[in-house]
């Protein structure tokens, strides 16, 4: 598996694992399917504060890895 295969793969992991979810309440919450943290769905997904194990942040850290290696020569 090459970089940009892994790149792939973490980018739509980042994609696939929020849903956004109905509350008792009547409100919506943007949740994450993995470690369910969540935030109200007013708020953009990437205000979630994810678990620290959570697959979620190992894909943000590949995703932002990767962005920082193109901006650089």
């Amino acid at each position: 598996m090459t970089d940009e295969d892994v790149r792939k793969v973490a980018a739509a992991l980042l994609k696939t694992a929020i849903e956004t979810v109905s509350e008792e309440d009547g409100g919506a919450a943007n949740k994450c399917k993995l470690c369910g943290a969540s935030v109200s769905w007013q708020h953009p997904v990437e205000d979630i504060v994810h678990a620290p194990d959570c697959p979620v942040t190992i894909a943000q850290h590949v995703v932002a890895t990767a962005k920082v290696q193109v901006l650089r020569p």
